[in-house]
């Protein structure tokens, strides 16, 4: 399968809790790299393998500001 370049902004961030034990106070989102879509791949792969290490809640590849990949996976469960 051949995949599809596209031209535009890429961005991954990676979100911490402000507070582990009260996940309702919020996260804080850092920009892990911004620049080619195979340079925001290349960097989303990585954290999201290390993210649980990490203590991320979560990362999210976006491109032009749209969320094209996320971890955790919404699993359509709820609870």
């Amino acid at each position: 399968m051949t995949e599809v370049h596209q031209p535009g902004r890429w961005e991954v961030v990676a979100a911490t809790l402000h507070d582990r034990g009260n996940p309702a106070d919020g996260a804080e989102e850092t920009s892990l790299v911004q620049g080619s879509e195979d340079e925001a791949r290349r960097v989303y792969a990585d954290a999201t393998a290390q993210a649980a290490e990490q203590g991320y809640e979560y990362v999210k590849l976006r491109h032009n500001g749209d969320e094209v990949g996320s971890w955790p996976q919404a699993t359509g469960w709820t609870v």
